[in-house]
């Protein structure tokens, strides 16, 4: 099979939408691996159309779908409304190569495609679906039940794929432990981080001054496109309460006379990150968090920054270890101004350059190359 295209499905626009969708797509369309490639956006109304079109290149290929609410009566629409999307561009499948974000696109794909076609689909898994509804989606019972219910559904349904991709090992062997899927069918591709994430000292200098930062002073980053539970902004206050110089890039704003709040865009991040000495990142104790890949480890690595981090995600901490490149902390009781002072001593570029050798766009592209020829060859 001679694969000509590759139809990338992106079933929403959430916070990490520029970093690892219009990142990777216009990466992998660069390439020229495929004859062309198109992105499948679900959108809710023309709204989110317009609110999404000026980020999009105009020589991406772009096919919107609508997309309703994750319940299972629900599904019907939302195939219907896929398949109608399909049709319409009048391609040989048995040319296509059907990478989904998320399990539950490829379950619905599965349902729309004849079966001789499910080979193609590769689901891209990126989290503890079903575990992440039960702890953090607020809503009456049955909505969270049918939530759940639809996700058991999809990610059972993995095993139906020859090949599937895992954001981290541990999200890998979660899903061989509890639902029994073939170790060998699991490829792991962690979260990116773009072209623009790495050290650059003159950025450092630029925005440094641009925050009116003395040479002396350590900054500590905390960064996010959300304000979602899991995401602890509050710890902010109490690291500024140890007089520590913190660096908030996100949408919740926090008055202390420690902290510079700055929600800037995703081209901007970089520069931002290089301001800064270290990076922090706190997660809660969960199956969400032990299995997850961070897109802001990622960002934070490349762009050189030592990270501080508690024992909560198994992908940070094992790349801590072994890298030499942060701490991990039980408690925020141990982070002081020495903290930072001593970080701040290790080899940027070298972080930097190890980052991006793990975690970099380049890096992340060839691992989905490796599986996109397996498909081909199967």
């Amino acid at each position: 099979m001679k694969a000509n295209y590759l139809l990338y499905f992106c079933d929403s626009i959430g916070s990490v939408f520029d970093s690892q969708v219009l990142a990777l797509i216009n990466s992998i369309s660069n390439k020229k691996y495929f004859k062309e490639v198109y992105l499948f956006l679900g959108i809710k109304d023309e709204k989110d159309k317009n609110n999404i079109n000026s980020k999009i290149p105009p020589d991406l290929k772009t096919v919107f779908y609508k997309t309703y609410p994750n319940y299972p009566f629900f599904n019907f629409l939302i195939r219907r409304s896929i398949k109608s999307a399909l049709q319409e561009q009048r391609l040989n499948l048995n040319e296509v190569i059907f990478h989904t974000r998320g399990e539950l696109t490829a379950l619905h794909l599965s349902e729309i495609l004849d079966k001789k076609y499910h080979k193609n689909i590769l689901p891209d898994v990126r989290g503890a679906s079903v575990e992440e509804i039960g702890e953090f989606y607020d809503s009456n019972k049955f909505l969270k039940s049918q939530k759940i219910t639809n996700y058991i559904k999809a990610v059972k349904s993995l095993n139906h794929f020859n090949k599937i991709s895992a954001v981290s090992i541990s999200l890998k062997q979660y899903l061989i432990t509890n639902y029994h899927i073939a170790s060998d069918r699991i490829s792991i591709t962690p979260c990116l981080a773009g072209p623009d994430f790495r050290y650059d000292e003159s950025q450092r200098e630029y925005i440094r001054k641009e925050l009116n930062l003395k040479s002396e002073d350590s900054l500590i980053v905390f960064s996010t496109g959300s304000t979602a539970n899991w995401q602890n902004n509050d710890l902010l206050i109490l690291l500024a309460e140890k007089g520590l110089k913190v660096l908030n890039l996100s949408k919740k704003e926090i008055n202390h006379k420690n902290i510079i709040n700055r929600f800037v865009s995703y081209s901007e991040i970089p520069a931002y990150l290089n301001a800064a000495d270290a990076a922090i990142i706190w997660r809660d104790k969960s199956i969400v968090n032990k299995v997850a890949s961070p897109v802001k480890f990622s960002e934070y690595v490349c762009c050189g920054l030592p990270v501080i981090a508690n024992n909560t995600v198994d992908m940070i901490s094992e790349y801590l270890t072994e890298f030499d490149c942060g701490i991990i902390i039980d408690s925020l009781d141990s982070i002081a101004p020495v903290t930072l002072k001593n970080l701040s001593k290790k080899n940027r570029k070298m972080i930097s350059g190890t980052g991006i050798v793990n975690f970099g766009i380049e890096t992340v592209v060839e691992s989905y190359f490796k599986i996109y020829s397996s498909i081909i060859n199967l």
